[in-house]
């Protein structure tokens, strides 16, 4: 059995290159091997042939003659005009076109199989236009005419773009809309033109915020308790830097932070909570009648020196206090959360 997703990317490589009048013959038009040996395993593994598939290689000389790693017939031919060789990989059957239109109809109405569509897409007609010299990044999908499917996925994407009929193409810029297609791997089926996307992508700056920007949402994220790492993750910064905000931030009294487990976490400075482990908690119930240290040790099976510590780090935070050998519990306004 194939994938689905493999099975997906064909319908797009198809869309983008089959021949979609045909009613005898399921074709595919592209110059990369490895694109018509994918076309050709993926549809073996669905369908059972009752006739034998073929390529026609075209090439600029007969004595360029490349043959792919498929066991089907090879027809050679040549095409002056070709820059490099080019297959036309051909199987035909009407019962087969018949059943390969209903998997294309079936599969571009499920968004699943969307970005899936969308990388055949590229990997047929795609291609990738950058001009270093005044940093114009586009990327191009050929279509003769306006193809109401690619719209269909691109919208559903939230990919803006414009068709060109003067380039016959679909053209897509502009930062965001480039690295939605980029997070997708639109390029994955095909090398080349993944490298150049990458190349591309990577001459991109790093976004830069507005003045005091971190500091300023984290403080307002900061009305419950998070660690530098979901900071990081929330921001899209690196721990290290969301770290060195919350140390200024914490010199200028703007945030506070509770040390539990070893994990230390950060609220604003105004939020009424105690964080404390539930080791301290235990303690704290307990502590609802004054009790001695050892006391406490032996009601919870744990060291006199461990509870002892324990204790110290409550006083610190203003939630029990000693007298006369004795700890008491001090009331709070705060929440107190155990972790």
């Amino acid at each position: 059995m194939t994938s689905e997703i493999q099975k997906a990317q064909c319908v797009g490589l198809w869309l983008a290159e089959g021949d979609s009048t045909s009613k005898s013959e399921v074709t595919l038009t592209n110059n990369n091997s490895n694109i018509i040996v994918l076309f050709h395993n993926t549809l073996s593994k669905i369908f059972d042939f009752k006739n034998n598939p073929r390529v026609y290689v075209y090439s600029p000389s007969l004595d360029i003659k490349p043959t792919l790693p498929i066991n089907v017939e090879h027809k050679y031919y040549i095409d002056r005009r070709a820059n490099k060789p080019y297959f036309i990989y051909r199987i035909a059957g009407v019962s087969l076109v018949n059943d390969w239109r209903n998997i294309v109809s079936s599969m571009t109405k499920e968004e699943k199989f969307y970005k899936n569509i969308l990388q055949g897409f590229f990997a047929g007609e795609g291609n990738i236009k950058f001009i270093k010299r005044s940093c114009s990044r586009t990327i191009r999908i050929s279509q003769g005419q306006p193809n109401l499917t690619l719209e269909k996925i691109l919208k559903n994407l939230n990919v803006k773009f414009i068709f060109s009929p003067d380039q016959r193409a679909y053209v897509i810029s502009g930062r965001e809309n480039l690295e939605k297609l980029a997070n997708i791997n639109i390029g994955i089926l095909h090398l080349n033109k993944n490298e150049k996307l990458i190349e591309m992508m990577k001459t991109y700056k790093q976004y830069h915020f507005p003045k005091n920007y971190l500091k300023n949402e984290i403080v307002k994220i900061l009305d419950k308790p998070f660690t530098s790492r979901q900071l990081s993750k929330l921001l899209n910064r690196s721990q290290a830097r969301i770290t060195r905000v919350l140390v200024i931030l914490h010199k200028k009294d703007e945030v506070k932070n509770f040390r539990v487990h070893s994990v230390n976490f950060w609220v604003n400075k105004n939020v009424k909570i105690i964080l404390i482990s539930k080791r301290k908690q235990q303690i704290l119930d307990l502590l609802n009648i004054p009790r001695k240290t050892s006391e406490i040790s032996k009601l919870l099976k744990i060291s006199w020196k461990s509870v002892f510590r324990r204790l110290k780090e409550l006083e610190e935070l203003n939630l029990v206090k000693r007298l006369d050998g004795l700890w008491y519990k001090i009331k709070t306004e705060k929440e107190v959360i155990a972790f």
